[in-house]
């Protein structure tokens, strides 16, 4: 995830504005039905509900889900559609990517741009699209080309598609400011991937807030922060993946013992895989000390400090457990991190059993349409 901070705006424009003069009286607008809540505020990787009870309700996420447009927010869509040019881009993302009939290519927000390296030696075959991926039937033979689009660039991947008749292509990336190699362990168990690169912007920093990703003990040197998603568990009972999510608390600041209590903390993430659809356990941690970042590894991550919530729930096999969000309360881990005035707050997310095979997991990360949430009611 790469996410730089935006100032507060509020979330609805248009309201109507009534102004009474002092010893004034002012009719209260003819309206039925309750009081709605206000329209609150937002950030680009949050936004805060007050509601008409008294309570207010924060909404954080591990990446931007919103994009500021001139004077207004515009919510991030991953959503894949050609435009008049006929070239294919996402409806609204933080940088430019566009599907050109060679390849994917990206520019960042903030300079410099990564492209696909040619895979075939002529112009690729129209794409298939649904939602954030674009399909390439074909591009050799009994292998396909699919592309995700993200909220830090692209990933790309080579899938067995048929009966091959060669070697699949290899995927490489040109004119990237930051280096990325193909990394079929961590899709090999979940999917036909046989090559798999992804482009993604610069992180802002060494240990930036909001964060997610990945570390898994068979990818030493790459960074994990820019793929579409979070893995947990082992795919083969010997391989391990672990995933923390950083969250910057500054939105509930001062809802420690001195302030308004924290009442409710829900951690939402989003299943999109998992190898059966038997429960298989997975646990939040919190971690000792901070600083995970894009260098973090599984070789040199922070130890587990205290188990705080497990879920059984497990989606992404097949229809009879859908991919699907998946809610866990953590409450006690919030209130933890607000009596303590921490600015931000690490999770870890592993299996239970990480010599199962069972427990393996893909979840939604801050580059994937569905950003990990932490949804916090105060008062």
């Amino acid at each position: 995830m790469r996410y730089r901070a935006g100032r507060l705006l509020p979330l609805a424009v248009g309201a109507a504005l009534v102004l009474a003069l002092p010893g004034t009286a002012t009719a209260a607008p003819a309206t039925a039905g309750p009081v709605p809540d206000d329209p609150g505020t937002r950030t680009e990787a949050s936004t805060t509900v007050a509601r008409t009870d008294g309570t207010r309700t924060v909404t954080l996420f591990t990446g931007p889900v919103q994009l500021r447009r001139g004077a207004e927010w515009v919510t991030v869509d991953l959503t894949l559609r050609p435009g008049g040019d006929g070239v294919v881009r996402p409806v609204a993302a933080p940088h430019d990517l566009a599907l050109t009939p060679t390849g994917p290519v990206v520019h960042f927000a903030d300079g410099g741009s990564a492209a696909l390296a040619p895979v075939t030696t002529g112009p690729l075959p129209a794409p298939a699209l649904s939602g954030n991926r674009a399909r390439y039937a074909q591009v050799a033979p009994g292998y396909d080309l699919l592309v995700e689009a993200t909220r830090a660039g692209f990933a790309a991947s080579i899938r067995a598609a048929g009966v091959a008749t060669g070697p699949p292509p290899t995927l490489a990336l040109t004119s990237t400011p930051r280096g990325a190699e193909a990394a079929p362990e961590a899709v090999a168990a979940t999917e036909s991937a046989v090559s798999r690169v992804v482009a993604a912007a610069p992180p802002p920093g060494p240990a930036p807030v909001p964060f997610d990703t990945t570390v898994q003990s068979t990818i030493l040197r790459s960074d994990s922060s820019g793929d579409p998603d979070l893995r947990l568990g082992s795919y083969d009972g010997v391989a391990v993946a672990r995933s923390y999510l950083v969250w910057d608390l500054a939105e509930i600041a001062g809802s420690g013992a001195a302030g308004a209590p924290i009442s409710a903390a829900r951690l939402r993430v989003h299943q999109d895989w998992s190898s059966s659809c038997r429960p298989a356990a997975w646990q939040v941690w919190s971690v000792a000390g901070d600083g995970v970042g894009p260098a973090t590894r599984f070789a040199a991550q922070p130890a587990a400090e205290r188990l705080w919530a497990t879920s059984t729930e497990t989606r992404g096999n097949a229809a009879a457990c859908a991919p699907g969000w998946t809610e866990v309360d953590v409450t006690e881990l919030v209130r933890s991190w607000a009596a303590s005035g921490a600015p931000s707050g690490t999770m870890l997310l592993r299996a239970a059993d990480e010599s199962s095979p069972l427990g393996w997991k893909r979840l939604g990360s801050a580059e994937s349409p569905n950003v990990p949430q932490l949804e916090i009611t105060i008062g």
